[in-house]
């Protein structure tokens, strides 16, 4: 069964997990949805580093923080030269 999602307020999270999202403004940018797969076993420690990473930014709870923290890790990974091929090693 379902659940109904009782009367949550924005940005509140039900005991099943879903978060009712914010309502949009006139000032909310265009957005659109971007997913990734992530190894069954790895959800649980990915959300938490990805929470943490954003944390220590200061970006983690604002709208939009994912993109925020990917932003950052591009930018840091494009600045940081030792980084430069580190995937082909494997």
């Amino acid at each position: 069964m379902a659940c109904p999602h009782p009367d949550l307020e924005p940005g509140a999270k039900c005991d099943c997990g879903y978060r009712k999202p914010y309502p949009k403004t006139d000032s909310s940018p265009t957005t659109k949805v971007i997913s990734k797969r992530v190894p069954a076993g790895d959800a649980v420690a990915h959300e938490e580093v990805a929470v943490a990473a954003a944390e220590h930014l200061g970006v983690y709870g604002r709208p939009n923080w994912r993109w925020h923290l990917d932003t950052f890790a591009y930018a840091a990974v494009l600045l940081d030269a030792s980084l430069k091929d580190v995937g082909r090693a494997s």
